[in-house]
Protein backbone atom coordinates (compact mmCIF):
# COMPACT_ATOMS: atom_id res chain seq x y z
CA UNK A 1 0.00 0.00 0.00
CA UNK A 2 1.81 3.51 -0.84
CA UNK A 3 1.38 6.60 1.11
CA UNK A 4 -1.30 7.91 -1.09
CA UNK A 5 -3.56 5.23 -0.58
CA UNK A 6 -2.88 5.36 3.20
CA UNK A 7 -3.96 9.34 3.01
CA UNK A 8 -7.08 8.43 1.30
CA UNK A 9 -7.63 6.09 4.32
CA UNK A 10 -7.23 9.02 6.64
CA UNK A 11 -9.37 11.20 4.80
CA UNK A 12 -12.22 8.66 4.24
CA UNK A 13 -12.15 8.63 8.43
CA UNK A 14 -12.35 12.11 8.67
CA UNK A 15 -14.80 12.72 6.50
CA UNK A 16 -16.99 10.32 8.67
CA UNK A 17 -16.37 12.01 11.47
CA UNK A 18 -17.33 14.94 10.49
CA UNK A 19 -20.47 13.44 8.88
CA UNK A 20 -21.42 12.05 12.34
CA UNK A 21 -20.42 15.33 13.88
CA UNK A 22 -17.47 15.11 15.88
CA UNK A 23 -15.43 17.50 17.12
CA UNK A 24 -13.23 19.88 14.47
CA UNK A 25 -9.72 19.23 16.24
CA UNK A 26 -10.20 15.58 15.76
CA UNK A 27 -11.45 15.48 12.08
CA UNK A 28 -8.66 18.20 11.10
CA UNK A 29 -5.90 16.39 12.99
CA UNK A 30 -6.60 13.57 10.71
CA UNK A 31 -6.65 15.95 7.19
CA UNK A 32 -3.09 16.89 8.30
CA UNK A 33 -1.66 13.49 9.01
CA UNK A 34 -3.08 12.80 5.38
CA UNK A 35 -1.40 15.60 3.73
CA UNK A 36 1.82 15.07 5.64
CA UNK A 37 1.79 11.16 4.81
CA UNK A 38 0.91 12.27 1.13
CA UNK A 39 3.91 14.49 0.35
CA UNK A 40 5.80 12.00 2.52
CA UNK A 41 8.48 10.75 -0.28
CA UNK A 42 9.92 8.09 1.59
CA UNK A 43 7.78 5.18 1.69
CA UNK A 44 5.89 4.60 5.25
CA UNK A 45 6.91 0.81 5.80
CA UNK A 46 10.63 2.03 6.10
CA UNK A 47 9.64 4.78 8.31
CA UNK A 48 7.74 2.21 10.34
CA UNK A 49 10.68 -0.32 10.38
CA UNK A 50 13.09 2.52 12.14
CA UNK A 51 9.90 3.66 14.19
CA UNK A 52 10.18 7.29 13.46
CA UNK A 53 6.74 7.49 12.03
CA UNK A 54 5.76 10.52 15.05
CA UNK A 55 8.73 12.01 13.05
CA UNK A 56 6.40 13.37 10.68
CA UNK A 57 5.00 16.96 11.96
CA UNK A 58 1.66 16.36 13.08
CA UNK A 59 2.19 12.73 13.41
CA UNK A 60 1.26 11.78 17.34
CA UNK A 61 1.22 8.45 18.88
CA UNK A 62 -2.17 8.26 18.35
CA UNK A 63 -2.19 8.63 14.56
CA UNK A 64 0.97 7.09 14.17
CA UNK A 65 -1.02 3.77 15.31
CA UNK A 66 -3.71 4.20 13.08
CA UNK A 67 -0.96 4.49 10.16
CA UNK A 68 0.58 1.57 11.04
CA UNK A 69 -2.42 -0.54 11.52
CA UNK A 70 -3.52 0.59 7.61
CA UNK A 71 -0.05 0.22 6.25
CA UNK A 72 0.02 -3.36 7.48
CA UNK A 73 -3.55 -4.66 7.06
CA UNK A 74 -5.01 -2.26 4.40
CA UNK A 75 -8.15 -1.46 6.85
CA UNK A 76 -8.74 0.93 9.81
CA UNK A 77 -10.70 -0.82 12.16
CA UNK A 78 -11.74 2.34 13.26
CA UNK A 79 -13.30 3.19 9.79
CA UNK A 80 -15.29 0.07 9.92
CA UNK A 81 -16.74 1.18 13.68
CA UNK A 82 -17.45 4.16 12.65
CA UNK A 83 -19.83 2.54 9.38
CA UNK A 84 -21.73 0.60 12.47
CA UNK A 85 -23.25 4.26 13.43
CA UNK A 86 -23.23 6.16 9.95
CA UNK A 87 -24.13 4.45 6.91
CA UNK A 88 -21.10 4.03 4.41
CA UNK A 89 -23.66 5.21 1.40
CA UNK A 90 -23.49 8.62 2.81
CA UNK A 91 -19.94 8.65 1.46
CA UNK A 92 -21.42 8.69 -2.59
CA UNK A 93 -23.15 12.06 -1.49
CA UNK A 94 -19.80 13.88 -1.32
CA UNK A 95 -19.05 13.52 -4.92
CA UNK A 96 -21.69 16.28 -5.38
CA UNK A 97 -20.06 19.15 -6.65
CA UNK A 98 -20.08 21.79 -3.66
CA UNK A 99 -21.31 18.72 -0.82
CA UNK A 100 -18.96 18.51 2.19
CA UNK A 101 -19.21 16.31 5.29
CA UNK A 102 -21.13 18.90 7.08
CA UNK A 103 -23.78 19.10 4.59
CA UNK A 104 -24.00 15.43 4.25
CA UNK A 105 -24.17 15.24 8.52
CA UNK A 106 -26.59 17.41 8.18
CA UNK A 107 -28.97 15.96 5.63
CA UNK A 108 -28.72 12.76 7.57
CA UNK A 109 -29.80 13.75 10.85
CA UNK A 110 -32.54 16.45 9.98
CA UNK A 111 -34.31 14.79 6.78
CA UNK A 112 -32.81 11.04 6.96
CA UNK A 113 -31.15 11.18 3.90
CA UNK A 114 -28.73 8.20 3.53
CA UNK A 115 -28.06 7.66 -0.47
CA UNK A 116 -28.42 9.42 -3.49
CA UNK A 117 -32.02 8.37 -4.50
CA UNK A 118 -33.28 10.08 -1.73
CA UNK A 119 -31.12 13.06 -1.66
CA UNK A 120 -32.57 13.90 -5.14
CA UNK A 121 -36.28 13.13 -4.36
CA UNK A 122 -35.61 15.57 -1.81
CA UNK A 123 -34.07 18.58 -3.34
CA UNK A 124 -37.00 17.31 -6.04
CA UNK A 125 -39.72 17.85 -3.57
CA UNK A 126 -38.63 21.02 -2.13
CA UNK A 127 -37.64 18.95 1.31
CA UNK A 128 -33.87 20.72 1.35
CA UNK A 129 -34.97 24.14 0.82
CA UNK A 130 -36.40 23.78 4.61
CA UNK A 131 -33.21 23.42 6.03
CA UNK A 132 -31.72 26.48 8.20
CA UNK A 133 -28.84 28.03 5.96
CA UNK A 134 -30.05 26.59 2.57
CA UNK A 135 -32.76 27.72 0.20
CA UNK A 136 -34.48 27.31 -3.23
CA UNK A 137 -30.74 28.14 -4.78
CA UNK A 138 -28.85 25.69 -2.80
CA UNK A 139 -31.25 23.13 -3.50
CA UNK A 140 -30.79 23.68 -7.15
CA UNK A 141 -27.00 23.83 -6.97
CA UNK A 142 -27.66 20.06 -5.40
CA UNK A 143 -29.56 18.87 -8.31
CA UNK A 144 -27.82 20.34 -10.70
CA UNK A 145 -24.51 18.36 -9.01
CA UNK A 146 -26.26 15.20 -9.02
CA UNK A 147 -26.82 15.61 -12.34
CA UNK A 148 -23.11 16.04 -12.92
CA UNK A 149 -22.44 12.92 -10.91
CA UNK A 150 -24.90 11.02 -13.17
CA UNK A 151 -22.86 11.96 -16.03
CA UNK A 152 -19.57 10.83 -14.65
CA UNK A 153 -17.74 7.66 -16.42
CA UNK A 154 -15.91 6.66 -13.44
CA UNK A 155 -12.86 6.54 -15.96
CA UNK A 156 -8.75 6.87 -14.66
CA UNK A 157 -7.41 10.20 -14.99
CA UNK A 158 -4.43 10.36 -17.06
CA UNK A 159 -2.01 11.40 -14.32
CA UNK A 160 -3.20 8.08 -12.44
CA UNK A 161 -3.45 5.45 -15.09
CA UNK A 162 -0.45 7.03 -16.85
CA UNK A 163 2.42 5.98 -13.81
CA UNK A 164 0.82 2.92 -13.53
CA UNK A 165 1.12 1.84 -17.30
CA UNK A 166 5.06 2.80 -16.69
CA UNK A 167 5.41 0.91 -13.65
CA UNK A 168 4.21 -2.18 -15.49
CA UNK A 169 6.08 -1.89 -18.49
CA UNK A 170 9.11 -1.87 -16.37
CA UNK A 171 8.28 -4.96 -14.58
CA UNK A 172 7.06 -6.86 -17.79
CA UNK A 173 10.42 -6.20 -19.62
CA UNK A 174 12.03 -7.03 -17.01
CA UNK A 175 10.12 -10.51 -16.55
CA UNK A 176 9.97 -11.37 -20.02
CA UNK A 177 13.09 -9.85 -21.68
CA UNK A 178 11.06 -8.60 -24.60
CA UNK A 179 9.95 -5.31 -25.73
CA UNK A 180 6.46 -4.11 -24.15
CA UNK A 181 4.76 -1.21 -25.08
CA UNK A 182 2.22 1.23 -23.81
CA UNK A 183 -0.74 1.29 -26.10
CA UNK A 184 -4.54 2.39 -26.32
CA UNK A 185 -5.51 5.67 -24.92
CA UNK A 186 -2.43 5.71 -22.65
CA UNK A 187 -0.13 5.94 -25.02
CA UNK A 188 -2.66 8.85 -26.92
CA UNK A 189 -2.72 10.74 -23.64
CA UNK A 190 -6.26 10.88 -23.34
CA UNK A 191 -6.95 13.04 -20.52
CA UNK A 192 -9.28 10.21 -18.71
CA UNK A 193 -8.82 6.16 -19.66
CA UNK A 194 -11.10 2.77 -19.17
CA UNK A 195 -8.07 0.75 -18.61
CA UNK A 196 -4.44 0.08 -19.43
CA UNK A 197 -3.48 -1.42 -22.61
CA UNK A 198 0.23 -2.87 -23.28
CA UNK A 199 1.51 -5.01 -25.95
CA UNK A 200 4.35 -7.30 -25.07
CA UNK A 201 6.40 -8.83 -28.49
CA UNK A 202 5.82 -12.38 -27.54
CA UNK A 203 4.21 -15.43 -29.86
CA UNK A 204 1.80 -16.89 -27.10
CA UNK A 205 -0.10 -15.02 -24.08
CA UNK A 206 1.13 -18.04 -21.98
CA UNK A 207 4.34 -16.54 -20.70
CA UNK A 208 2.87 -13.16 -19.82
CA UNK A 209 0.04 -13.84 -17.37
CA UNK A 210 2.61 -15.54 -14.22
CA UNK A 211 4.58 -12.28 -15.47
CA UNK A 212 1.61 -10.17 -14.79
CA UNK A 213 0.23 -11.87 -11.54
CA UNK A 214 3.40 -10.30 -9.84
CA UNK A 215 3.43 -7.44 -11.04
CA UNK A 216 2.71 -3.77 -8.74
CA UNK A 217 -0.83 -2.63 -8.54
CA UNK A 218 -2.18 -6.02 -9.62
CA UNK A 219 -4.51 -7.80 -7.43
CA UNK A 220 -5.64 -10.81 -9.74
CA UNK A 221 -5.68 -12.39 -13.40
CA UNK A 222 -8.61 -11.81 -14.69
CA UNK A 223 -8.54 -13.64 -18.09
CA UNK A 224 -6.43 -14.94 -20.53
CA UNK A 225 -7.25 -16.29 -24.05
CA UNK A 226 -5.35 -16.84 -27.02
CA UNK A 227 -4.75 -12.85 -27.77
CA UNK A 228 -4.27 -11.03 -24.52
CA UNK A 229 -4.21 -11.15 -20.79
CA UNK A 230 -6.21 -8.97 -18.13
CA UNK A 231 -5.45 -8.45 -14.94
CA UNK A 232 -7.44 -6.64 -12.57
CA UNK A 233 -5.74 -2.96 -10.86
CA UNK A 234 -6.07 -1.82 -7.41
CA UNK A 235 -6.48 1.74 -8.89
CA UNK A 236 -10.02 0.41 -9.93
CA UNK A 237 -9.57 -0.68 -13.28
CA UNK A 238 -7.59 -3.63 -15.93
CA UNK A 239 -4.27 -4.19 -17.86
CA UNK A 240 -4.65 -5.74 -20.80
CA UNK A 241 -1.25 -7.06 -22.19
CA UNK A 242 -1.85 -8.00 -25.73
CA UNK A 243 0.89 -11.04 -27.11
CA UNK A 244 2.28 -9.62 -30.65
CA UNK A 245 4.59 -11.67 -32.50
CA UNK A 246 7.68 -9.82 -33.21
CA UNK A 247 7.74 -10.19 -36.97
CA UNK A 248 3.89 -8.11 -36.85
CA UNK A 249 4.98 -5.99 -33.21
CA UNK A 250 4.59 -2.60 -35.49
CA UNK A 251 1.65 -3.07 -37.35
CA UNK A 252 -0.25 -4.51 -33.74
CA UNK A 253 1.35 -1.66 -32.10
CA UNK A 254 -0.42 0.76 -34.50
CA UNK A 255 -3.70 -0.98 -33.93
CA UNK A 256 -3.45 -1.22 -30.59
CA UNK A 257 -2.96 2.55 -30.14
CA UNK A 258 -5.07 4.79 -32.58
CA UNK A 259 -9.16 5.40 -31.96
CA UNK A 260 -10.64 2.74 -33.98
CA UNK A 261 -11.38 5.69 -36.46
CA UNK A 262 -8.13 6.01 -36.92
CA UNK A 263 -6.95 2.53 -37.55
CA UNK A 264 -10.15 2.31 -39.81
CA UNK A 265 -8.78 5.63 -42.23
CA UNK A 266 -5.32 3.99 -42.05
CA UNK A 267 -6.97 0.48 -43.44
CA UNK A 268 -8.74 1.96 -46.41
CA UNK A 269 -5.64 4.03 -47.25
CA UNK A 270 -4.03 0.27 -47.34
CA UNK A 271 -6.59 -0.93 -49.47
CA UNK A 272 -7.49 -3.28 -46.84
CA UNK A 273 -5.18 -4.70 -44.74
CA UNK A 274 -2.54 -3.09 -42.92
CA UNK A 275 1.36 -4.25 -43.56
CA UNK A 276 3.15 -6.77 -41.53
CA UNK A 277 6.05 -5.58 -39.81
CA UNK A 278 8.09 -5.35 -37.06
CA UNK A 279 8.55 -1.76 -36.77
CA UNK A 280 5.64 1.15 -36.16
CA UNK A 281 6.87 3.63 -38.58
CA UNK A 282 7.21 1.05 -41.13
CA UNK A 283 3.49 0.81 -40.97
CA UNK A 284 3.31 4.20 -42.31
CA UNK A 285 6.08 4.50 -43.98
CA UNK A 286 4.58 1.33 -46.64
CA UNK A 287 1.30 3.26 -46.75
CA UNK A 288 3.45 6.51 -48.12
CA UNK A 289 2.78 8.81 -44.43
CA UNK A 290 5.13 9.76 -42.08
CA UNK A 291 5.15 8.51 -38.92
CA UNK A 292 2.07 9.97 -36.64
CA UNK A 293 2.46 11.02 -32.86
CA UNK A 294 -0.01 8.79 -30.53
CA UNK A 295 -1.70 11.66 -29.71
CA UNK A 296 -2.34 12.41 -32.89
CA UNK A 297 -4.28 9.32 -33.64
CA UNK A 298 -8.22 10.23 -33.39
CA UNK A 299 -9.00 10.97 -36.62
CA UNK A 300 -9.00 14.55 -36.52
CA UNK A 301 -7.77 14.94 -39.99
CA UNK A 302 -4.11 13.62 -39.24
CA UNK A 303 -3.90 11.06 -41.88
CA UNK A 304 -5.04 14.18 -44.36
CA UNK A 305 -2.29 16.40 -43.13
CA UNK A 306 0.41 13.79 -42.96
CA UNK A 307 -0.83 12.77 -46.83
CA UNK A 308 -0.12 16.67 -47.69
CA UNK A 309 2.98 17.03 -45.65
CA UNK A 310 1.45 19.12 -43.23
CA UNK A 311 1.83 17.49 -40.00
CA UNK A 312 2.91 20.00 -37.37
CA UNK A 313 6.17 20.03 -35.68
CA UNK A 314 4.63 19.32 -32.12
CA UNK A 315 6.02 20.73 -28.93
CA UNK A 316 8.00 18.66 -26.66
CA UNK A 317 8.90 19.14 -22.97
CA UNK A 318 12.68 20.01 -23.89
CA UNK A 319 10.83 22.85 -25.06
CA UNK A 320 9.83 24.64 -22.45
CA UNK A 321 11.91 27.03 -21.22
CA UNK A 322 10.46 27.58 -17.72
CA UNK A 323 7.44 27.48 -15.56
CA UNK A 324 5.05 30.31 -14.91
CA UNK A 325 2.41 29.03 -12.06
CA UNK A 326 3.25 27.09 -9.38
CA UNK A 327 3.16 27.88 -5.37
CA UNK A 328 5.72 27.63 -2.57
CA UNK A 329 5.09 27.21 1.21
CA UNK A 330 4.22 31.03 1.36
CA UNK A 331 0.64 30.08 0.58
CA UNK A 332 -0.31 26.48 0.06
CA UNK A 333 2.80 24.58 -1.25
CA UNK A 334 4.95 22.19 0.79
CA UNK A 335 8.04 23.51 -1.11
CA UNK A 336 10.21 26.66 0.20
CA UNK A 337 11.42 29.22 -2.59
CA UNK A 338 15.43 27.97 -2.83
CA UNK A 339 13.90 24.17 -2.68
CA UNK A 340 11.99 24.88 -5.89
CA UNK A 341 14.56 27.09 -7.14
CA UNK A 342 16.96 24.44 -7.70
CA UNK A 343 14.51 22.23 -8.72
CA UNK A 344 14.61 23.81 -11.81
CA UNK A 345 17.90 24.01 -12.02
CA UNK A 346 17.85 20.47 -12.15
CA UNK A 347 15.43 19.90 -14.91
CA UNK A 348 17.44 22.88 -17.11
CA UNK A 349 14.66 25.69 -16.81
CA UNK A 350 15.95 29.46 -17.09
CA UNK A 351 13.14 30.85 -15.72
CA UNK A 352 10.37 29.69 -13.04
CA UNK A 353 7.50 32.50 -11.68
CA UNK A 354 6.49 32.16 -7.97
CA UNK A 355 2.76 32.72 -8.23
CA UNK A 356 1.54 32.25 -4.70
CA UNK A 357 -2.58 33.20 -4.13
CA UNK A 358 -3.45 36.22 -3.56
CA UNK A 359 -5.18 37.28 0.12
CA UNK A 360 -8.36 36.77 -1.62
CA UNK A 361 -7.94 32.61 -1.90
CA UNK A 362 -7.93 32.34 2.34
CA UNK A 363 -8.27 28.67 2.06
CA UNK A 364 -5.23 28.61 0.46
CA UNK A 365 -3.60 31.02 2.79
CA UNK A 366 -2.95 33.60 0.03
CA UNK A 367 -0.75 36.67 0.61
CA UNK A 368 -1.47 40.52 1.59
CA UNK A 369 0.82 42.98 0.61
CA UNK A 370 3.20 42.91 3.16
CA UNK A 371 3.38 39.52 2.86
CA UNK A 372 4.32 39.88 -0.39
CA UNK A 373 6.87 42.46 0.17
CA UNK A 374 8.90 39.82 2.50
CA UNK A 375 8.60 37.30 -0.14
CA UNK A 376 10.45 39.32 -2.83
CA UNK A 377 12.90 39.82 -0.73
CA UNK A 378 13.07 36.00 -0.48
CA UNK A 379 13.57 35.76 -4.08
CA UNK A 380 15.69 38.18 -4.42
CA UNK A 381 17.86 36.19 -1.78
CA UNK A 382 17.39 33.04 -3.64
CA UNK A 383 18.21 34.65 -7.48
CA UNK A 384 21.35 35.57 -5.68
CA UNK A 385 22.00 31.78 -4.20
CA UNK A 386 20.63 30.29 -7.60
CA UNK A 387 21.84 32.46 -10.17
CA UNK A 388 21.08 29.64 -13.10
CA UNK A 389 17.43 30.10 -12.59
CA UNK A 390 15.85 33.58 -12.63
CA UNK A 391 13.01 33.58 -10.50
CA UNK A 392 10.09 36.32 -11.17
CA UNK A 393 8.27 37.64 -9.29
CA UNK A 394 4.40 36.53 -9.80
CA UNK A 395 0.85 35.98 -8.12
CA UNK A 396 -2.18 33.67 -8.74
CA UNK A 397 -4.40 36.51 -8.53
CA UNK A 398 -8.20 36.26 -7.63
CA UNK A 399 -10.69 37.14 -9.43
CA UNK A 400 -13.54 38.24 -7.43
CA UNK A 401 -17.24 37.61 -8.14
CA UNK A 402 -17.84 41.13 -9.26
CA UNK A 403 -14.89 40.66 -11.84
CA UNK A 404 -12.09 42.78 -9.93
CA UNK A 405 -8.86 41.45 -9.17
CA UNK A 406 -7.33 41.22 -5.62
CA UNK A 407 -5.16 43.62 -6.13
CA UNK A 408 -5.22 47.46 -7.24
CA UNK A 409 -3.50 48.35 -9.98
CA UNK A 410 -0.59 50.12 -8.64
CA UNK A 411 0.59 46.67 -6.91
CA UNK A 412 -0.32 44.66 -10.28
CA UNK A 413 2.44 46.98 -11.78
CA UNK A 414 5.12 46.19 -9.41
CA UNK A 415 5.24 42.23 -10.32
CA UNK A 416 7.28 40.64 -13.16
CA UNK A 417 4.22 38.35 -14.14
CA UNK A 418 0.44 38.43 -13.24
CA UNK A 419 -1.93 35.06 -13.58
CA UNK A 420 -5.29 35.57 -12.94
CA UNK A 421 -7.58 32.94 -11.59
CA UNK A 422 -11.11 32.03 -11.17
CA UNK A 423 -11.67 30.23 -8.11
CA UNK A 424 -15.72 30.81 -7.34
CA UNK A 425 -18.71 32.30 -8.89
CA UNK A 426 -18.49 28.96 -11.75
CA UNK A 427 -22.10 28.50 -11.82
CA UNK A 428 -22.53 32.14 -12.49
CA UNK A 429 -25.26 32.81 -15.82
CA UNK A 430 -22.59 32.61 -18.39
CA UNK A 431 -23.34 36.23 -19.23
CA UNK A 432 -21.87 37.26 -15.94
CA UNK A 433 -18.80 34.74 -16.59
CA UNK A 434 -18.08 36.42 -19.81
CA UNK A 435 -17.88 39.89 -18.51
CA UNK A 436 -15.67 38.46 -15.75
CA UNK A 437 -13.36 36.75 -18.42
CA UNK A 438 -13.25 39.41 -20.43
CA UNK A 439 -12.68 42.15 -17.98
CA UNK A 440 -9.68 39.78 -16.90
CA UNK A 441 -8.44 39.67 -20.39
CA UNK A 442 -8.62 43.62 -21.04
CA UNK A 443 -6.47 44.40 -17.59
CA UNK A 444 -2.93 45.42 -19.10
CA UNK A 445 -1.86 44.22 -16.36
CA UNK A 446 -3.04 40.32 -16.56
CA UNK A 447 -0.51 38.28 -18.53
CA UNK A 448 -2.03 34.98 -18.37
CA UNK A 449 -5.51 33.43 -17.01
CA UNK A 450 -4.92 30.33 -15.75
CA UNK A 451 -7.21 26.72 -15.87
CA UNK A 452 -9.83 29.38 -17.32
CA UNK A 453 -13.07 26.88 -16.91
CA UNK A 454 -12.15 25.88 -13.19
CA UNK A 455 -12.94 22.26 -13.90
CA UNK A 456 -11.73 19.69 -11.61
CA UNK A 457 -11.71 16.61 -14.19
CA UNK A 458 -15.05 13.85 -13.38
CA UNK A 459 -15.27 16.16 -9.98
CA UNK A 460 -16.59 19.35 -10.89
CA UNK A 461 -17.77 21.00 -13.98
CA UNK A 462 -16.29 23.95 -15.45
CA UNK A 463 -17.36 27.62 -16.33
CA UNK A 464 -19.13 27.87 -20.06
CA UNK A 465 -17.96 30.80 -22.37
CA UNK A 466 -18.45 32.22 -25.37
CA UNK A 467 -15.08 30.51 -26.18
CA UNK A 468 -15.05 31.81 -30.18
CA UNK A 469 -15.42 35.91 -28.02
CA UNK A 470 -12.87 34.66 -25.34
CA UNK A 471 -9.88 34.21 -28.04
CA UNK A 472 -10.93 36.98 -30.22
CA UNK A 473 -10.00 39.14 -27.13
CA UNK A 474 -7.15 37.18 -25.83
CA UNK A 475 -5.40 37.64 -29.40
CA UNK A 476 -6.62 41.00 -29.32
CA UNK A 477 -4.79 41.76 -25.99
CA UNK A 478 -1.65 39.35 -26.36
CA UNK A 479 -2.94 37.94 -22.89
CA UNK A 480 -1.98 34.19 -22.73
CA UNK A 481 -4.36 31.60 -21.90
CA UNK A 482 -2.88 28.60 -19.64
CA UNK A 483 -3.05 24.97 -20.06
CA UNK A 484 -2.92 23.84 -16.47
CA UNK A 485 -0.63 20.20 -16.31
CA UNK A 486 -2.73 19.00 -13.29
CA UNK A 487 -3.76 15.92 -14.01
CA UNK A 488 -6.84 16.90 -12.32
CA UNK A 489 -7.73 19.44 -14.46
CA UNK A 490 -5.94 19.95 -18.05
CA UNK A 491 -7.80 23.35 -18.35
CA UNK A 492 -7.61 24.31 -21.12
CA UNK A 493 -8.27 20.72 -22.84
CA UNK A 494 -7.38 19.79 -26.10
CA UNK A 495 -10.62 21.13 -27.57
CA UNK A 496 -10.23 24.53 -26.49
CA UNK A 497 -6.31 24.56 -26.97
CA UNK A 498 -6.77 23.62 -30.22
CA UNK A 499 -9.32 26.22 -30.99
CA UNK A 500 -6.78 29.22 -29.39
CA UNK A 501 -3.99 28.10 -31.42
CA UNK A 502 -5.95 28.72 -34.36
CA UNK A 503 -7.34 31.56 -33.52
CA UNK A 504 -3.81 32.92 -32.69
CA UNK A 505 -3.79 33.07 -28.92
CA UNK A 506 -0.88 32.53 -26.86
CA UNK A 507 -0.46 29.36 -24.55
CA UNK A 508 1.01 28.72 -21.70
CA UNK A 509 1.69 25.35 -20.01
CA UNK A 510 2.39 25.42 -16.39
CA UNK A 511 2.56 22.69 -13.75
CA UNK A 512 0.25 24.80 -10.83
CA UNK A 513 2.80 22.64 -8.87
CA UNK A 514 2.26 22.61 -5.02
CA UNK A 515 5.46 20.64 -4.30
CA UNK A 516 8.40 19.39 -6.16
CA UNK A 517 7.52 16.19 -7.32
CA UNK A 518 4.25 17.67 -8.89
CA UNK A 519 6.72 19.75 -11.14
CA UNK A 520 6.77 16.60 -13.53
CA UNK A 521 2.71 17.15 -14.03
CA UNK A 522 4.37 19.93 -16.67
CA UNK A 523 4.43 17.28 -19.15
CA UNK A 524 0.47 16.42 -19.07
CA UNK A 525 0.14 19.92 -19.88
CA UNK A 526 2.46 19.14 -23.02
CA UNK A 527 0.27 16.15 -23.60
CA UNK A 528 -2.48 18.53 -24.03
CA UNK A 529 -0.67 20.45 -26.39
CA UNK A 530 0.10 17.98 -28.35
CA UNK A 531 -3.09 16.34 -28.85
CA UNK A 532 -4.68 20.07 -29.62
CA UNK A 533 -1.76 20.08 -32.75
CA UNK A 534 0.28 22.93 -30.78
CA UNK A 535 4.04 23.96 -31.37
CA UNK A 536 6.70 25.15 -29.59
CA UNK A 537 5.97 28.72 -31.17
CA UNK A 538 2.44 29.14 -30.00
CA UNK A 539 3.60 28.38 -25.94
CA UNK A 540 5.53 31.32 -24.42
CA UNK A 541 7.34 29.91 -21.93
CA UNK A 542 9.54 27.87 -24.68
CA UNK A 543 10.52 31.89 -25.38
CA UNK A 544 14.37 32.20 -23.90
CA UNK A 545 14.33 34.51 -20.50
CA UNK A 546 15.04 37.64 -22.85
CA UNK A 547 12.28 36.89 -25.12
CA UNK A 548 9.92 36.58 -22.26
CA UNK A 549 10.59 39.25 -20.70
CA UNK A 550 10.17 41.34 -23.56
CA UNK A 551 6.55 39.82 -24.04
CA UNK A 552 5.88 40.73 -20.26
CA UNK A 553 7.06 43.95 -20.69
CA UNK A 554 4.81 44.84 -23.68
Amino acid sequence: MDNREVAEQLRQFADLLEIKGENAFRVNAYRRAADAVEREPEPLEAIIAREELTAIEGIGPGLAAAITEIVQTGRYSATEELLDEVPGTLLTLLGIPGVGPKTVGRLYRELGITTLVQLEAAARAGQVRQLKGFGPRAEARILEGIAFLHRRTNRLSIGTADPVARRLVEHLRRELGVPVEIAGSVRRQCETVGNIDLLAAVESPAAIAPALESAPRVTQIEEVNDAFVVAALEIGSSVRVVAAAPAVFGTELVRWTGSRAHVAELVRVAGGTLPHVAEEAEVYAALGLPWIAPELREARGEIAAAQAGRLPRLIEVSDLRGDLHLHSEWSDGRATILQLAEAARDRGYEYLCIADHSGGLRVARGLDVDRLREQWHEIERVNELVPEVRLLRASEVEVRRDGSLDFPDEILAEFDLVVASLHSGLRQPREELMKRILGVLRNPHVDIVAHPTGRIIERRPGAEYDWEEVFRVARETGTAIEINADPARLDMNDEHARMAQEAGVLIAIDSDAHDIPSLDHIRYGVSVARRAWIGPESVVNTRPLPDLLAWLNR
